[in-house]
């Protein structure tokens, strides 16, 4: 794994942030969208549904209207179609019975029926309550041809648009029932009577009703929507208070977290300094005098003791010496303190690089030193430590290792690169990596790692002052 891949790899994951998920917003504006259009919905099928009652209603009202009218005035409509035909008339010169006229106009008047008319077998117009309708011939009218067949028939012509403000058009939503007019049942058909039924004010009382109905759901789900809104906002502002009360218990987990490695680390300061001070320095002077002895009796007969002391007593006061000053060191390096904390890592990579010269180990610092406290050096060293004894005294790998110390918006930020033919994508993270999770977690810190890529692995501890 070259220099250049670490790089690129580095170059190509960078952090991504999202915004806080509001969910009062969300809720408000899905719930607002959701709501008009059920309306819409609701509206198109109520409407639907109305016009097909009004529609058949109206058939079948007016149907049975038209029938009845031809069964009371049966023997009236035959004898004018007979003697329409003997005298061979125009339509519209020959008169109609007074009385049945007035009778007639006074039911259009009256009521929703907007005309009637009679037709001969050939179509023509033979009566109307209207004038102007006698030049039309519905002879092609498939009404007229079922009425004419002997089959009543009832068409709706119909406008399929609800409006308030439409006006009385007398070509639209009308119900037309054409009927065959005969002397008996089985006699011939002498003409066809048909009735126009008017049903706009049906339609406008319909669209009324549907807007009425509509505007009523429509508040009604404004107050739920609202109601509900209400209750989300005080679930949120309860939700945030449970929030703030969590990071405030993990502020101060972490600041007594932080508050107890500070106090292990001092700790280990004044142990290393007693140690290096106090007790070594006692060890010292007893190898001095036991030296001094050995000299002072060496010319004396008791050259076996003597030799023994030399040989034995004092290697081993030598030793120990060795391992306290070790144990001093490890508890708390004096470079950490007197030369700060690039040169006590320097020297742990130096460590490592005369144990093996397997693992190429690299430390930058992005940042200024002083920009660093104390306390947070050493838990960097602590870091840095147990990270290079387990790669290079442990497992022994070999590879690349680079150790990035660098400033963030808010924080510090020590990022690990190991590129290693060890490091399998499917692993699960190194255990010398878990060590610096939890001692990252247990200083207040955030840690993660990013997706592995050709055996490169990478991790991040992130600390916000």
């Amino acid at each position: 794994m070259t220099a250049e891949a670490v790089d690129n790899y580095k170059q190509g994951h960078t952090s991504s942030y999202s915004p806080d998920y509001q969910l009062a917003k969300r809720y408000g504006v899905t719930s607002f969208v959701a709501i008009i259009l059920i309306a819409i919905v609701i509206l198109f099928l109520f409407r639907y549904e109305t016009s097909l009652i009004i529609q058949e209603s109206a058939k079948k009202s007016n149907e049975s209207l038209t029938i009845a009218t031809e069964y009371a005035l049966n023997d009236h409509f035959v004898t004018f179609l007979n003697l329409l035909k003997l005298n061979k008339i125009k339509p519209g010169e020959m008169p109609f019975e007074p009385m049945l006229e007035r009778a007639m106009q006074r039911m259009v008047r009256d009521t929703n029926v907007d005309r009637i008319k009679l037709y001969d077998r050939t179509g023509r117009v033979a009566y109307s309550t209207r004038s102007d309708v006698y030049e039309e011939e519905d002879e092609d009218n498939d009404g007229f041809i079922s009425a004419l067949a002997g089959n009543p028939r009832t068409v709706l012509n119909y406008r399929d648009n609800f409006s308030i403000f439409n006006t009385n058009n007398r070509d639209v939503n009308l119900v037309q029932t054409y009927v065959p007019i005969r002397v008996s049942e089985n006699a011939p058909v002498l003409g066809v009577m048909e009735i126009y039924y008017d049903i706009s004010g049906y339609i406008s009382h319909a669209m009324r009703t549907i807007i009425i109905l509509m505007l009523t759901t429509l508040l009604l789900m404004l107050i739920l929507y609202m109601f509900l809104l209400m209750h989300i906002k005080r679930s949120e502002r309860i939700i945030e208070d449970q929030h703030r009360i969590t990071r405030e218990k993990k502020m101060m987990l972490e600041f007594l977290t932080a508050k107890m490695i500070n106090a292990q680390e001092d700790e280990k300061k004044r142990i290393a300094f007693d140690l290096h001070e106090d007790v070594v320095q006692t060890l010292s002077g007893v190898k001095m005098q036991l030296e001094k002895y050995i000299l002072s009796i060496s010319q004396q007969e008791k050259d076996g003791e003597s030799n023994q002391i030399s040989t034995e007593i004092v290697p081993m006061l030598q030793q120990a010496a060795h391992k306290i000053r070790a144990v001093a060191m490890d508890l708390r390096p004096p470079s950490l303190d007197d030369f700060g904390l690039k040169s006590a890592l320097n020297s742990l990579v130096s460590e490592c690089h005369t144990v093996t010269t397997g693992i190429e180990i690299e430390i930058k610092f992005l940042l200024k030193e002083d920009d660093i406290s104390s306390e947070r050096k050493a838990i960097l060293y602590r870091l840095v430590k147990d990270i290079l004894h387990a790669i290079c005294f442990d497992q022994k790998m070999t590879g690349k290792l680079h150790l990035f110390l660098e400033r963030i918006e808010g924080g510090l930020c020590m990022r690990a690169v190991l590129a290693s033919d060890r490091v399998d994508a499917k692993d699960s993270l190194p255990d010398y990596f878990q060590l610096m999770k939890e001692r990252t977690i247990l200083s207040g810190g955030d840690f993660s790692t990013a997706p592995r890529f050709n055996n490169i692995i990478e991790v991040k501890s992130v600390w916000v002052f």
